[in-house]
């Protein structure tokens, strides 16, 4: 096969030999050998390559974690909007009681009764004759005595499941359907009694009486004022941001570990609750 050398700019023939390394040979039927990628280069185009890919991941790992958090959020605004006016209308109900300070009592008992956030609390309504609760008392009563193994059931998510049968099995707020929140229902720990689930897949928990709550976690001061709801006097809210006590609803956020007590107040060397999400961020920040 026939060959002839590149020349230079000048239009001189190169000579000294053919340089592999700077020139290239090019054939009589017009194609061209060129030189190999040197080690440097090919190390470049592999760090640059890697480089792109790594911004990219980035990229798409942020859209998608604030894509959940705007879900987890649309979520929990949806189950607040059912459970926080069930909570403010036991203000204005009526109590067969005697002062006022026994009424308060009262009604903070039949919030308790219909809003339970463990089943503890509902086995103690079960107990009681079906003339003594409430409707949706009732219906909690049924669900408590259809579960065949009561004991694995109050293992785990206690308060997640109880957010679910108020919702979808009490039938408070005329709420015995909601389709749109059913998309965002599972059984995550397998018991057969299904919870709401955040975006991230981790139940949504709820506390009745977040006494010892903090917005932002870590923040050493009490969201709610230390008296409690439906006492005939009202109380100052001074010093606490959130007022008086409300029901919380909270995601474990991307770290899927709450992170809180009880009374909802951070655990002690527990980072967990940190990246929290709850019904009052919002609120908080306003």
């Amino acid at each position: 096969m026939m060959f002839e050398l590149h020349r230079n700019r000048t239009g001189q023939p190169l000579g000294g030999g053919f340089l592999f390394d700077d020139i290239g040979v090019r054939f009589k039927n017009g194609g061209l050998f060129r030189r190999a990628f040197s080690l440097t280069e090919l190390l470049v185009s592999v760090s640059v390559i890697l480089l792109l890919a790594s911004l990219t991941t980035a990229v798409v790992s942020g859209a998608r974690s604030s894509h959940r958090r705007t879900a987890t959020v649309s979520l929990l605004a949806k189950l607040d909007a059912i459970v926080a006016p069930q909570f403010v209308s036991y203000a204005g109900k009526t109590v067969a009681t005697g002062s006022a300070e026994e009424r308060g009592e009262a009604l903070r008992a039949m919030a308790a009764g219909d809003l339970p956030d463990s089943w503890t609390a509902v086995a103690e309504l079960a107990a009681k004759p079906d003339a003594e609760l409430t409707p949706p008392q009732r219906a909690y009563k049924a669900v408590w005595e259809s579960v065949d193994h009561k004991s694995v059931v109050m293992q785990e998510n206690e308060s997640a499941e109880c957010l679910f049968m108020i919702i979808m099995q009490g039938g408070i707020a005329d709420c015995l359907d909601c389709r749109g929140l059913k998309p965002d229902v599972g059984d995550q720990d397998g018991d057969s009694m299904p919870e709401f689930l955040d975006s991230w897949g981790s139940p949504v928990g709820f506390i009745l009486w977040p006494s010892g709550l903090e917005l932002p976690a870590g923040k050493g001061e009490r969201y709610f004022s230390a008296d409690l709801p439906f006492d005939p006097v009202m109380p100052s809210a001074e010093g606490a941001a959130g007022g008086l006590m409300r029901p919380l609803l909270v995601s474990a956020g991307p770290d899927r570990d709450y992170g809180l007590a009880a009374d909802a107040s951070p655990l002690p060397d527990s980072f967990g609750a940190r990246d929290n999400i709850t019904n009052f961020d919002e609120e908080a920040i306003r």
